[in-house]
């Protein structure tokens, strides 16, 4: 069990992380030096809980998803229509382009990272057990056919949801409206899950 003191350490190297990407170093290209300047930590601090740049990277990516954990589920919390499930989904990828991409672009990339081990992170069995619930309310609801099954509906969501966050990143690159690819999103949604 880790102390309070060693999560604030990590939490602030993660958060140091998120910055210096966020101005656009690489996360390939971090130095240990680097975040531990803008953590405001001694680099044999940061060597104290952590072994290597790919173990803060690997930790970096599960922090970050851990926090969208949250956000999910909060967001999901009492949704019980799929026209608030298609709201609620627009509204959120929103706020990542404009706030958290880059938070997305180092889960992207760490979780692309080959790993110790082939199981699934946690982060990510947490985040299908949140949305397989929502989904599983909306179908008792009626909101969702009924003869769907939920490893399909969990498939098609997130690829939904994958699609209008690849989308999003095209739209600002390429002068697209955020609105027609908003719409598109709600339509895959109704015709992938409703009835």
């Amino acid at each position: 069990m880790q102390n309070d003191q060693q999560v604030a350490r990590k939490a602030a190297v993660y958060e140091a992380a998120l910055q210096l990407i966020g101005q656009g170093v690489s996360p390939a290209a971090l130095k240990i030096q680097q975040l531990a300047d803008a953590a405001g930590i001694g680099k044999g601090t940061v060597y104290e809980y952590f072994s290597s740049k790919e173990e803060i990277l690997q930790g970096l990516a599960e922090y970050c998803f851990a926090r969208e954990n949250e956000r999910v589920r909060a967001m999901f919390a009492d949704c019980t229509t799929l026209a608030g499930l298609e709201e609620r989904i627009t509204g959120y990828l929103q706020d990542i382009a404009a706030s958290r991409m880059g938070s997305y672009k180092m889960i992207a990339e760490t979780l692309g990272m080959p790993r110790r081990t082939g199981a699934m992170p946690a982060c990510m069995a947490e985040l299908k057990e949140i949305v397989s619930e929502l989904l599983a309310r909306l179908q008792a609801a009626g909101e969702i056919a009924p003869e769907l099954g939920m490893e399909y509906c969990y498939m098609s969501l997130l690829s939904a949801v994958v699609g209008g966050l690849m989308g999003l990143c095209y739209a600002a690159d390429h002068d697209r409206t955020v609105e027609d690819l908003m719409d598109n999103l709600r339509l895959m949604i109704r015709r992938t899950l409703g009835k």
